[in-house]
């Protein structure tokens, strides 16, 4: 029988304006060290709840039904309105749990703070013989011991053991995030010793493991040789991307993308020698993944106090990564060094660091120069010291050989200040109806040639001071930003424009 869900007495409702309601749950007295929202399993819940809330404490992990409904308002328009549901589904844990995220069939796994382990919430329409109705599934250690801790030892439990054995020597390999690749069916771990691992559901509550990546420098180091950015002393790879299948197409299918603290990004797809491309659901099927690609961060990036003095608006900063040019004189160059966070969509990617104050951070912004990249041998004029150009060195199969007919990879790339500590960011959410070039070619990363169908593409990232919005300025913005400034007599944009300067990502 379903279980019968019903709004709780601490779920409310209020109504400031007609057009403006917040919903809030006071039912939480401890502190909300992470939240997340999955898709439900099938089933359990009823038909209204279309998401999860995943609210984790230090020592608890808690679930809150969400409800997604159209519905007109007084002045006639259609808004969505969003109801919670209290699920009396909660577990208490030892070990703070965090980097939540959900399957596309329900499953939630996360890691321990603490320990350093890979756990998945399990949880049932009711109580079973062989599982409670909520549970948490310790898949470093063993479903069984996970599942029985008292029958295996003393009576705190195996997993308050290894937890604590864990959280008392910093040799051991920590898991530190966890990512889902839901079109492939897969998931990734990522360690505290830059080791990367890849999992698959196989059956109810356990895992497979595929893969362990375990010597990722060295592979990077064969991509790159000699390059003063790799150098075993600072890589340590800090977040992992998935990259979506429609982004690479033809003979080379990028699956993930990890970048380091100093900027390095490393992507990884399956290895040709083995024959195939590409995940499968049935065991066996899988791929074992390799660094297919290495690039090299920018090496003259201007600092952001430097984007507003005068003489360097208008004048020229472009480099190549084999023979970078170096900053004009007197100009504050930045080096990357201790990246936090990143995010990865269609191309861009951006990335964190704390700036030169603890109450600043500064965000890297890195797209392809799609102008450049299709210049096809066109002379090229000086880029702007606003956004720098720079071209990727053959580190892949990306640029070919010198002599070659194909046009370098070309990124463009700038540094802009934002006020507070970055906690999360990630692209914004998208109409599906909008992603036209699901089935279409050319390839998502051609700006260009989506522009005129769908709308730009946007960033969200959340500091402790606020929300902020990030949006790749298209050509096509920066064409009307040009004629508006043209209109009131400053033709200098106008001429950036002729010359496919075209801006980097900028804030509303």
């Amino acid at each position: 029988m379903r279980h019968q869900l019903l709004h709780s007495p601490n779920l409310k409702t209020d109504s400031p304006t007609n057009s403006e309601e917040i919903s809030s749950f006071s039912d939480q007295p401890d502190v909300i060290t992470y939240v997340a929202t999955v898709q439900p399993k099938p089933g359990v819940f009823i038909d209204e709840i279309s998401q999860l809330l995943v609210l984790c404490t230090p020592i608890s992990v808690l679930l809150i039904g969400v409800s997604v409904s159209p519905v007109t308002g007084q002045d006639g328009r259609t808004h969505k309105e969003i109801k919670m549901y209290a699920t009396d589904m909660s577990v208490s844990t030892d070990v703070e749990m965090t980097s939540v995220v959900g399957t596309a069939d329900g499953r939630i796994f996360m890691c321990g703070s603490q320990d350093g382990c890979l756990y998945e919430l399990h949880y049932q329409e009711k109580e079973g013989w062989f599982g409670k109705r909520v549970q948490l599934i310790n898949h470093s250690v063993g479903g069984v011991q996970t599942l029985f801790p008292k029958l295996m030892g003393k009576s705190d439990g195996t997993q308050v053991r290894i937890a604590r054995f864990r959280k008392t020597n910093p040799w051991i390999d920590r898991v530190t995030s966890v990512v889902i690749d839901k079109k492939r069916n897969v998931f990734y771990t990522l360690s505290s010793g830059s080791t990367i691992s890849v999992y698959m559901t196989n059956g109810d509550k356990a895992v497979q493991h595929l893969q362990t990546l375990s010597n990722i420098y060295k592979l990077a180091q064969d991509k790159a040789l000699s390059s003063p950015a790799l150098s075993a002393k600072n890589f340590s790879i800090v977040s992992i991307q998935v990259i979506d299948p429609v982004e690479s197409r033809g003979h080379i299918q990028l699956h993930l993308m990890a970048i380091t603290t100093n900027g390095v990004r490393l992507f990884f797809s399956p290895q040709a020698s083995l024959g195939g491309y590409g995940y499968s659901s049935a065991p066996g099927a899988y791929k074992t993944l390799g660094v297919q690609h290495v690039r090299l961060p920018p090496t003259n990036l201007l600092h952001p106090d430097e984007q507003t003095n005068p003489m360097n608006s208008q004048t020229m900063n472009s480099y190549a990564l084999v023979q970078p040019n170096p900053p004009p004189s007197g100009s504050r160059p930045y080096i990357l060094s201790a990246i936090e966070n990143a995010s990865y969509f269609a191309g861009i990617t951006i990335a964190t660091q704390q700036g030169d104050v603890d109450t600043l951070d500064y965000i890297l912004l890195l797209s392809p120069d799609l102008p450049k990249i299709g210049s096809f041998g066109q002379p090229q004029q000086p880029p702007s010291q606003q956004v720098t150009s720079y071209q990727v060195s053959s580190y892949s199969g990306y640029a070919g050989p010198q002599g070659s007919q194909r046009p370098p990879l070309t990124e463009q790339a700038t540094l802009l200040p934002i006020p507070g500590r970055t906690w999360a960011m990630c692209p914004a959410p998208r109409d599906p109806h909008d992603e036209v070039y699901a089935t279409h070619d050319p390839v998502v990363t051609n700006e260009l040639a989506y522009q005129f169908t769908e709308p730009t593409r946007e960033f969200i990232v959340m500091t402790n001071v606020g929300l902020s919005f990030l949006a790749k300025r298209r050509p096509i913005d920066a064409l009307k930003v040009a004629l508006e400034e043209a209109m009131d007599g400053n033709t200098g944009s106008i001429v950036h424009f002729r010359d496919r300067r075209v801006p980097l990502p900028l804030p509303y």
